[in-house]
């Protein structure tokens, strides 16, 4: 078994999450909807999948940066909590 940092998540874990994380971005930039429709991708993509949970955030995290929601995504290290970039 390969280590988290080498295996790619599995493209089912963030399939459509990126464009319905853009849908929502679009309707309602970062306001309070936006982070309430996120959380709620987070915890399905996470229950459906809870042993990549750590790995999962982070990548929506980067989304959300990507999408220009926060300007720099906190992601967490599994250990400690958030890190910063």
């Amino acid at each position: 078994m390969c280590a988290h940092a080498v295996c790619p998540l599995p493209e089912s874990a963030l399939a459509g999450i990126r464009e319905r994380l853009m849908q929502q971005f679009v309707l309602y930039r970062s306001t309070a909807a936006f982070w309430s429709a996120f959380q709620g991708m987070q915890e399905e993509v996470t229950r459906d999948h809870p042993r990549e949970h750590v790995r999962l955030c982070n990548a929506m995290a980067d989304i959300a940066q990507e999408l220009g929601a926060v300007p720099q995504a906190q992601l967490i290290d599994g250990n400690t909590g958030c890190t910063p970039r």
